[in-house]
């Protein structure tokens, strides 16, 4: 069983016990947050019909914040001495599923 989720304005592809990183959200302020999937798959049927999704939930739980991969910009000009280098790193979220309620 499989559920897509929509965090932080992507879709993930998840089931229970599985672990996802992705950027953190402002509004959850908790360790432990619910979502409502977009779809669920049981291993039979895809179920995609909101009215049925309303009572299901995906209870995931934030295990840590971290930084991401350093990410690093050089710039450089010919024969006037001009560089410059820029790094940058993302921080991030990971998020364990620990149930799918149905």
């Amino acid at each position: 069983m499989y559920a897509i989720i929509e965090f932080g304005g992507k879709q993930f592809k998840v089931s229970e016990g599985e672990i996802f990183e992705t950027f953190p959200v402002r509004s959850i302020k908790e360790k432990k947050f619910e979502i409502s999937p977009i779809s669920i798959y049981d291993g039979k049927n895809l179920l995609t019909d909101k009215e049925k999704l309303k009572d299901i939930k995906v209870i995931c739980e934030i295990i840590e914040e971290k930084k991401g991969e350093k990410i690093y910009s050089f710039k450089k000009k010919a024969k006037t001495g001009y560089k410059r280098g820029i790094g940058y790193r993302d921080t991030l979220v990971r998020i364990k599923v620990n149930k799918i309620s149905i």
